[in-house]
């Protein structure tokens, strides 16, 4: 008997409540830096921060789904359009951190404020102002090895380069993920061990083995 087939589509307005039961039962428990500091302990609890993080790039209409025959969502990959260097407006990263009441999260924050400080990409890629970030992914755990993250991200290539721009960003937590981005053509350009990654000393978040280090990923669509 032949397995399901999916489909892919653009994600619409009214799809964020589908898109977080599936990351809330995936990517909200199992990506190492939420794993490491239990974000949530099952898909029945939030973080109304992390929703907020997956949701603020939708707008960018570079958001695709998979759906079963029954258009239920089965994968999801939300990627949004951002500047190579953050804007100095109080909504960067650290200050983001710096506000931040959620104490789980706020860890998060510090670590995503020092991989965007240590990537330093203006400087690598002084002739771009923009390039389009994968923010999350995810796969239904009944999908998974049949190929949606590969078709996600080929779609999500295709509309970036559609767009006019030149790079794409995956920025990778899990072992796993960064070896997908070798694998589909990523350039590592950023890399530092968790247990090197600290604040007042200390390491700030060290995810289990062998999720050691966190890596910035680009990829140049054209030239």
């Amino acid at each position: 008997m032949s397995q399901p087939t999916h489909t892919l589509e653009p994600v619409e307005k009214g799809d964020e409540e589908n898109i977080m039961k599936l990351l809330k039962k995936t990517f909200f428990i199992d990506e190492p830096l939420n794993a490491a500091v239990g974000l949530i302990t099952s898909e029945n609890d939030t973080c109304i921060e992390l929703e907020e993080y997956c949701t603020h790039s939708l707008k960018d209409g570079l958001s695709f789904k998979a759906v079963d025959s029954e258009h239920n969502i089965v994968g999801v990959m939300i990627s949004g359009i951002m500047p190579l260097k953050e804007d100095a407006n109080g909504n960067d990263l650290l200050s983001q951190a710096q506000r931040c009441k959620n104490p789980k999260f706020k860890k998060i924050l510090y670590i995503l404020a020092r991989r965007e400080a240590g990537a330093r990409l203006w400087e690598k890629y002084p002739e771009e102002q923009h390039l389009v970030e994968i923010m999350v992914a995810a796969t239904d755990p009944g999908w998974r090895r049949r190929g949606i993250m590969n078709d996600l991200l080929n779609r999500t290539e295709q509309a970036t380069a559609q767009r006019g721009i030149r790079l794409i960003r995956l920025d990778t937590s899990s072992a796993y993920s960064a070896m997908a981005a070798e694998r589909f053509g990523y350039t590592n350009v950023y890399k530092a061990l968790y247990t090197d990654i600290k604040m007042d000393g200390r390491p700030i978040l060290v995810p289990e083995p062998p999720h050691v280090d966190d890596r910035v990923n680009i990829k140049k669509l054209f030239d």
